[in-house]
């Protein structure tokens, strides 16, 4: 073989060799992807993924209804050291099962029975000529009249 022969050969054999090389890079790499994936969703999975744990005030919100979240903004407005003693209890009684829904009404004289006053905004209207007017502009008109 004459020496052109040989570099020749030699060149085939250094680009193969970089050739493969390159390969067993890439393999390497694209491992090293696969690890730090699956890693990182150990560490930290996706949000949506599972049941997402409510916090005791957010299933206490859940089992409200009628006007059972206004009562609730009124009381911890009021009495927000005791609302924080009482929330985790009333939501202990709706994982239990032994409360599935609260009104505001039942709320409110929940909150009364143990002694605290809880002010809610309240009005009544009166239907008149197919409007509802609160009842105390209806007895001014009255009165007016």
């Amino acid at each position: 073989m004459s020496s052109e022969d040989q570099s020749k050969e030699e060149q085939q054999n250094n680009s193969e060799d970089d050739t493969t090389l390159r390969m067993l890079n890439a393999k390497k790499m694209l491992e090293l992807r696969r690890r730090a994936t699956s890693v990182s969703n150990k560490v930290a999975p996706a949000p949506n993924k599972g049941p997402k744990i409510l916090s005791d005030r957010e299933l206490l919100l859940k089992a409200l209804v009628d006007r059972g979240e206004e009562v609730l903004l009124s009381a911890e407005c009021s009495y927000p050291n005791e609302m924080k003693l009482l929330i985790p209890k009333l939501s202990d009684l709706i994982r239990e099962g032994k409360v599935s829904t609260i009104s505001g009404g039942e709320l409110l004289q929940f909150l009364r029975a143990i002694g605290l006053r809880v002010s809610v905004a309240t009005s009544i209207t009166v239907e008149d000529h197919g409007k509802f007017v609160s009842l105390s502009d209806k007895i001014r008109e009255r009165n007016q009249s």
